[in-house]
């Protein structure tokens, strides 16, 4: 008897450890990557990251706003989450067990120069007023007073890096600006004694963008990753100074709604790629190891649903994937330290 009770007890824990593997695994997804037209390139992703797991089922948490996604990852409502570098430190800063899994290499397939770019943009119509006759380039004195657009102060490439890039020492001192005023306390708010006259949240890089060619405000921070897909670079280097973007015929939600507008970028900087994080309160070492060994691996890198090539179409319609393919772009594996450089901004 004591036998076999012993057995249908050793069976009990292994049908409960069953039943807890076969419980569903969340993505928590930011805005950006949100919307319907890109449902398929989501789709797609969650597919990898079924077969990694032996068929586990995948659910998508959709949010409109960069807070909910973060609080979702640091509060084991979600096991994977691929927010920018800003919004993975914030996880992490409360809850410790939130790390980077993977992320996207450069087009060489290297680390090292993995980087997108972070650009503050005006619309064409205005251009003129930016550019400085007496230097030959495009300035930001002329962003004093008015409406600017940010993304979300959890956004790496859409908040913190542009005020750092507003906050170099040379347009600090100009201003008046201390070193130990905090970015908060200048770009947070708009108004009467601070830099803008006004300040808005487009709570994604495609909402903040909008708000420029609109005409919601004046200029914006916007990156290239999740809005270039909806504009033709016309004239200039991309992501440059002076680099001018017009909307695409035919462009999805919001941008149908402005078709004929264009905006200029008048300054940038580059950016350390976002990571894939990974919350191992919810997730096994085992569970970890196996979705970085699938997403690292080629059958990943070679798959157009994931990295998709320009052109690339299902069914005779566009397919909008999350990761382009240009050259020999995968996923690489990634570790806390590799965005330091974001943490000491973010600690200014």
């Amino acid at each position: 008897m004591k036998k076999l009770l012993s057995i249908l007890a050793l069976a009990l824990i292994a049908l409960g450890g069953a039943f807890a593997q076969a419980k569903p695994l969340t993505v928590v997804w930011y805005p950006n990557q949100g919307g319907e037209d890109w449902k398929a390139g989501r789709q797609a992703m969650d597919d990898v990251i079924s077969q990694a797991l032996g068929g586990r089922k995948v659910i998508d948490m959709l949010t409109t706003d960069y807070v909910i996604a973060i609080q979702a990852i640091a509060n084991d409502k979600a096991a994977l989450c691929y927010p920018g570098a800003a919004g993975y430190i914030q996880a992490e800063q409360i809850n410790k067990k939130v790390v980077p899994l993977v992320t996207e290499s450069s087009a060489k397939g290297t680390l090292d120069d993995s980087v997108y770019y972070s650009r503050i943009a005006v619309r064409v119509a205005d251009a003129a007023q930016y550019y400085s006759r007496d230097t030959g380039k495009y300035t930001l004195n002329p962003l004093e007073g008015k409406t600017y657009s940010f993304v979300s102060t959890s956004s790496t490439s859409g908040f913190q890096i542009p005020t750092n890039v507003i906050l170099k020492p040379t347009f600090a001192k100009a201003k008046g600006w201390k070193a130990t005023d905090k970015v908060e306390d200048l770009f947070l708010q708009g108004g009467s004694g601070l830099f803008f006259g006004n300040v808005v949240f487009g709570q994604s890089h495609q909402g903040s963008i909008y708000n420029v060619l609109s005409g919601k405000a004046d200029a914006c921070s916007v990156d290239d990753i999740d809005v270039d897909g909806y504009f033709d670079l016309v004239a200039g280097k991309a992501n440059m100074p002076g680099a001018v973007y017009a909307t695409k015929q035919g462009a999805a939600a919001p941008f149908d709604t402005v078709p004929g507008t264009a905006f200029l970028v008048i300054a940038s900087a580059s950016v350390r790629q976002a990571p894939i994080i990974a919350n191992m309160n919810v997730l096994t070492q085992e569970d970890f190891n196996k979705l970085r060994a699938a997403l690292t691996s080629d059958a990943v890198a070679s798959n157009p649903k994931i990295f998709t090539p320009k052109g690339y179409q299902v069914d005779g319609q566009a397919f909008k994937g999350l990761w382009n393919k240009t050259d020999k772009e995968h996923f690489l594996p990634v570790d806390a330290k590799w965005y330091d450089d974001i943490r000491t901004i973010m600690n200014q």
